[in-house]
């Protein structure tokens, strides 16, 4: 019976380390879990940085088309003036309505689809603010543990 005894105790022992073994290869495991998290996190940062940036270049490049636009608008009636005073052919003048025509047509179009890119441009702000709060609990959370 002490045989049977010492027989059972050891047992016990060794289920004791078994879970002892297994409750630390799950605390390794989540560590190193949520170190891969982070690595992911940060690379999620960097693409939401680089988002903005586009999103940043988008509205410098938007706005200086339509100011662009503006100037090449401000020049055609005083060079149609000139052309008319300088020239006796009269293709030139019905040219030269027509091109005033075009151009505003021209900006007409270039300022619709400014105001789309606007809307699109504003939803993605507003997708990343979301995401900048979403990484933001995430890294509170990480923090917690």
């Amino acid at each position: 019976m002490a045989a049977a005894a010492a027989l059972s105790s050891s047992r016990g022992v060794a289920g004791v380390k078994g879970l002892f073994f297994i409750g630390t290869l799950l605390c390794l495991v989540c560590f190193v879990s949520s170190l891969v998290k982070q690595d992911q996190l940060e690379k999620l940062k960097e693409e939401i940085q680089k988002a903005q940036q586009k999103i940043d270049k988008l509205k410098a490049t938007r706005a200086s088309t339509s100011e662009l636009m503006s100037k090449y608008m401000s020049f055609i009636d005083p060079l149609a003036a000139i052309m008319k005073e300088t020239s006796d052919f009269p293709p030139v003048e019905e040219f030269m309505d027509n091109l005033k025509g075009f151009m505003e047509k021209t900006k007409s179009f270039v300022d619709a689809e400014n105001e789309e890119a606007d809307a699109e441009i504003e939803k993605s702000e507003q997708e990343l603010e979301k995401m900048r709060k979403l990484i933001h609990l995430i890294e509170n959370y990480q923090a917690e543990l």
